[in-house]
Order: structure tokens, then C-alpha cells, then sequence
């Protein structure tokens, strides 16, 4: 028997292949997925972390001028008033005015303007913002500027800005507070291109990933199909085997012992058939015939249990038509079939599902105690899927050797089994073999 390649040139072959990856292909993709998410994450909280920090060490950069002012005596308090020394204005634009700083201010804790290099809101007062009081519990604070806020109207036409708050402490005593204003272009700047970077390495990154999770996926693929391709080869030779031997059995029972039988049936006619009605040795003649017929009906029973499984060969749905007939007339069940798809199976596929329906019916005849029985063949997206369904007593132990066998023979050729009760009262086995370029192996 020559088995099909692995397809991979049509979207049905596409499909079969995702079957065949199973769980390693789904797990390559969830963890694509996964990457995908924390790199999207990582892409916004990068940048963002990064303006953070940047603005961190601004603050910190403005806490030291600021420490450096009051080393120096720059800044002082005295009788509650914030003083401020004659280089005091000189200093703050060495250190602190230019480049991206455009306003310097120092409050007092009242909320005094003492020095703007701004002169004209130098003795004005405002209320302190939020920043501004959080400032005046001895902490730098930093965030973006209410332009509309009355104490930024000289500011409020140049753009968004960032304003730092530095606490000037006294003695444990926060008597006055910097306010350093900003511009954020060159933030922005800086921020937009540590985005850009991040972006860059987290696609090529994802880039790296994507393809090596895909080549290892596709690599495993081939690997599992050489596997499955190895197992139906196997499990061929296995089904042709068996056939063989049951056609040899078959002729053996029907030559070398129906056959003598019906001569054995014969003679014992034959010799009856010389005596008188009410000779004893009529009686014992008459009840050896009565138990060659018994032998003969157990033998022509087995030989049509035997010839049932031979009627793989016909086809899937005139065998499982034959075992209805079989069971039908060997019990009381009530016994349906329903072949839902007319697509010709492979003959390892075939035998796996004619076996799997044989093993379930036995179980319902043996266990259940079911009045009717469903058998189903359907279609189910890219597999071929059998149903044996009854309405007996449902699941009361755990499988048995011969379902597990079952199982073990389906998953080698890419398929399964399972057995679950039904919410009213029986059981439902399905077992399921998968499709290759539209039709089943």
C-alpha cells in the first residue's frame, strides 16, 4: 500500500499540516503570541520609562544647583523672610538659565514670588499648585505645566512645558521653593528616538523569533510526519496481516470443519433413517444431530463475526451496514446507521474507524445495557470522525484494554478516540482520523 506525502501546496494541505504540528505547533504559536504581547508592552513602557528617568535626573540635577546656592549662602532665611544674596541673580544664570530652561522663579513658602528673572512678577502672590505643595513637604516634584494657571501668564504662549519644584530646606523647614521651567522639545526629541530604537530592535527581535519558532515548528512537523508516515506503514502491514489471517482462518473453519459437519449431520440422518421411530438408539441418534446443529450455528456465528470484518474491503459504510445486520440479528438492539459523507477513505483509515465501531458496539452489547445504538460517519472540519452512541447506563469504569489499544492505534496514524456519558442517561465514543488534501488517508 503507498502511502500520501505530507501535502503543503493547498489550503486544505495547510490545514492537515497545522493538524499534524498538534500540541507543539499550538504551543509555538501561543508563545509567539505571548512574545508578541510583552513586545508590544515593552514598546510603550520603554519610552516611557525612559522620560521618566530623564526627568528624574533633571530633578536631580536642579537639587544639586540648588544645594550648591545655599552652600554658598546664595539663598537664606532670616525672621521668616527668604534673602537672597547679590550674586544670587548671576548664578541662577550661570547654572540654571539657557538651553531648554526659559523661566527661573523662587516662592517662599507663602506663596511669594521673591525672584523671577522675569522681573515683572518678582512680590507678586499666587496660590501654590498641587506640584508645588508636594514640593513644600521637602520633595522635588516635577510634571506639566497649567499654562492657564494665573501665575504663568508670562509663559502661557510658549507651548507645553515641564516645571520642577525644588525644595529649599532650613533646619528640617521648607521656607522656599525653585520652580525651573522647560521646554519639552528636546524631551520629545530624545524620547522619540529611544522609541524609534525600541521599536527597531523589539520588530527585529520579534523578526529573529518568529523565524526560528517557525523553522523548529516546521522542522518538528517533518519529523512527526515521518513518524506517522512510519506508524500507518506499520499499522498496514499490521491490518493486511490480520486480514490474511482471518481469510485463512475463515476457509479453515468453513473446509475443514463445516464441511465434516454437514457429513457428520448426514450420516446421523442417514442411519436414523434405517431404524424404527421408537428404537432407543433413534433417541440418542436424534439428540447427536440436535447438538451437530448447535455446533454447526456457534461455527456459521463466528464465521460471520469473521466475514464482517472482511467487509472493510467494500467500503466503510456497507461494513458498518453489515455489523447493524450482525448485531441485529444476534440481539434485541435497535440499531441505526448514518453514513454522512460518501468521500472513499484510505483502507488504513478505514480499518481504524470499522475497528474503533466494532470495539464500541461490543462494549454497548456487553456493558450498557442500552436499548438502541447510534452509528454516525461525519465530516468535522479535517477529520472523519465515527460516532457510537447509546442510551444504557453510561460511563462506570475507566477505559478497558481494548479501547486503550484502540486509542494508541488512531494516534499513530494522527488520530484519537474518546468516550464521554451523555447528560441524560448512555455514552458516546467518538473516534476521528484526519484528512489529507481533501480526502481521508
Amino acid at each position: 500500500m503507498r502511502l500520501k506525502n505530507l501535502p503543503g501546496r493547498s489550503l486544505s494541505a495547510l490545514r492537515f499540516a497545522w493538524s499534524e504540528l498538534g500540541r507543539w505547533g499550538r504551543l509555538a504559536l501561543a508563545g509567539i503570541g505571548l512574545s508578541l504581547l510583552i513586545a508590544v508592552a515593552l514598546g510603550f513602557w520603554i519610552p516611557d520609562s525612559a522620560k521618566r528617568h530623564l526627568l528624574e535626573g533633571q530633578s536631580e540635577i536642579f537639587s544639586a544647583v540648588v544645594d550648591d546656592f545655599q552652600a554658598a549662602d546664595l539663598v537664606t532665611r532670616s525672621a521668616d523672610q527668604v534673602v537672597i544674596a547679590p550674586e544670587f541673580e548671576e548664578a541662577v544664570a550661570l547654572r540654571l538659565l539657557g538651553g531648554d530652561t526659559i523661566r527661573v522663579k523662587l516662592w517662599s513658602a507663602d506663596g511669594l514670588i521673591v525672584y523671577s528673572d522675569h522681573p515683572a512678577q518678582i512680590g507678586e502672590t499666587f496660590d501654590l499648585n498641587e506640584l508645588a505643595l508636594k514640593s513644600a513637604e521637602g520633595v522635588t516634584t516635577f510634571g506639566v505645566a497649567d499654562v492657564s494657571d494665573p501665575a504663568h501668564a508670562f509663559e502661557e504662549n510658549l507651548g507645553e512645558l515641564i516645571e520642577f519644584y525644588v525644595p529649599v530646606i532650613d533646619g528640617g523647614f521648607v521656607y522656599a521653593l525653585f520652580e525651573v521651567e522647560q521646554r519639552v522639545d528636546t524631551l520629545n526629541a530624545t524620547v522619540g528616538r529611544i522609541r524609534r530604537n525600541t521599536w527597531l530592535s523589539i520588530g527585529l527581535g520579534l523578526g529573529v523569533l518568529t523565524v526560528f519558532m517557525v523553522s523548529l515548528t516546521l522542522a518538528n512537523s517533518h519529523v512527526l510526519a515521518r513518524r506517522r508516515r512510519l506508524a500507518e506503514t506499520l499499522f498496514a502491514d499490521l491490518v493486511a496481516a490480520q486480514d490474511h489471517e482471518r481469510r485463512r482462518i475463515v476457509g479453515s473453519l468453513h473446509d475443514d470443519i463445516g464441511q465434516p459437519l454437514y457429513r457428520l449431520l448426514y450420516g446421523l440422518q442417514g442411519s436414523r433413517s434405517r431404524l424404527q421411530a421408537d428404537d432407543p438408539i433413534t433417541v440418542e441418534l436424534e439428540r447427536l444431530e440436535s447438538l451437530v446443529r448447535e455446533v454447526d450455528s456457534t461455527l456459521r456465528r463466528e464465521l460471520r463475526g469473521l466475514h464482517s470484518s472482511l467487509a472493510e474491503d467494500l467500503g466503510l459504510g456497507p461494513a458498518l451496514e453489515a455489523l447493524a445486520d450482525v448485531t441485529r440479528e444476534e440481539t434485541e438492539l435497535d440499531f441505526s446507521v448514518d453514513v454522512g459523507t460518501g468521500e472513499e477513505l484510505g483502507a488504513v483509515s478505514r480499518a481504524a474507524l470499522f475497528r474503533a465501531a466494532k470495539e464500541g458496539v461490543t462494549n454497548v452489547r456487553k456493558h450498557a445495557g442500552a436499548a438502541h445504538v447510534w452509528v454516525r460517519l461525519r465530516l468535522d472540519d479535517n477529520r472523519v470522525v465515527l460516532e457510537v452512541e447509546d442510551d444504557g447506563r453510561g460511563i462506570k469504569a475507566r477505559e478497558g484494554l481494548g479501547l486503550t489499544t484502540m486509542k494508541e492505534r488512531l494516534e499513530a496514524i494522527g488520530g484519537g478516540l474518546s468516550l464521554e456519558p451523555k447528560p441524560t442517561a448512555g455514552t458516546v465514543m467518538r473516534a476521528w482520523v484526519p484528512r489529507a488534501n481533501g480526502k481521508a488517508t
